[in-house]
């Protein structure tokens, strides 16, 4: 009966362990909040979206009397900050992040004139890649080439930085890189080169 129960024991703990192997255990990676934050690096580089200038007040505003200051102190107590910082909370930054997105930013202007050429373009890793040298004399070749080859090394780095920022494993930063990928691409300009997912180029 011993012998048995041994047997039975050891066969119920062999397929426990299959069953444990063929367990496909799920990582979680916060898609939406990179995406956020792809779009939001990505449209400051491009400068797509500006701040509209501040609207000068129409009326002078009224000072609020003692009753409207405490229904205000008792309204934040009871609710919190205004929804307006909700948004913040949907991306993520910090120095790093944001020193990296000045870099690019800073770098764009000077490689506007080869996006528009054609030149160069942006590929489906979200990289950028030389096209072509037609027309250009070997100082403006050797300019668009260390531009790209540091807004590469940049971009490496920024996509590396955002993982670290959301506490996520190396392995994951491939999935980060092709969430900005998509936006470097979706919000380029008409006429700028871009690759597509199976490895296609064209014209936007």
């Amino acid at each position: 009966m011993d012998r048995l129960t041994h047997r039975l024991s050891f066969s119920l703990l062999a397929a426990l362990a299959i069953i444990a192997g063929c367990v496909t255990v799920n990582v979680y990676f916060p898609a939406a909040q990179v995406e956020k934050t792809a779009e939001k690096i990505v449209d400051e580089v491009y400068q797509e979206k500006k701040e509209p200038p501040p609207q000068e007040p129409t009326e002078k505003p009224r000072s609020l009397n003692e009753g409207e200051r405490i229904r205000g102190i008792v309204r934040f107590a009871r609710f919190g900050p205004a929804p307006a910082f909700a948004e913040e909370a949907t991306t993520v930054s910090n120095a790093a992040i944001r020193g990296l997105k000045e870099q690019i930013g800073q770098r764009h202007q000077e490689l506007l004139p080869f996006y528009q050429q054609g030149q160069v373009g942006i590929t489906r890793d979200g990289f950028l890649e030389v096209r072509g040298t037609r027309g250009l004399g070997l100082p403006q070749v050797a300019a668009m080439k260390r531009l790209v080859e540091a807004d590469n090394a940049a971009r490496r780095q920024l996509y590396e930085e955002v993982a670290k920022a959301l506490n996520l494993k190396p392995d994951q930063v491939s999935q980060v890189r092709k969430i900005f990928a998509k936006q470097w691409r979706e919000k380029a300009q008409a006429g700028w080169a871009v690759q597509a997912d199976d490895g296609q180029w064209g014209r936007k």
